[in-house]
């Protein structure tokens, strides 16, 4: 698997899923005592929101790639 496959598959997880992954990552990488626990309480709080929102049908989300090509040609 490339990287390139494992970023594709990361992005399809639920928004709480990516928290918790990044979370594990960085705690893997040594890091987890440069997060500001208040903050990631935050942002958790708010993809569960996000997610929750989607799940109602009350937004509709945009694919990665999608998102990651209207970036990529607005900085060209």
């Amino acid at each position: 698997m490339t990287l390139e496959n494992l970023e594709a598959e990361v992005f399809l997880l639920p928004r709480d899923s990516q928290a918790i992954l990044l979370a594990r990552l960085l705690e893997r990488l040594g890091q987890s005592n440069e997060i500001d626990q208040e903050i990631a309480s935050v942002w958790f709080e708010e993809a569960e929101r996000r997610d929750q929102v989607m799940d109602d049908g009350q937004a509709a989300g945009i694919p990665a790639e999608q998102v990651f090509q209207r970036i990529r040609a607005s900085l060209q």
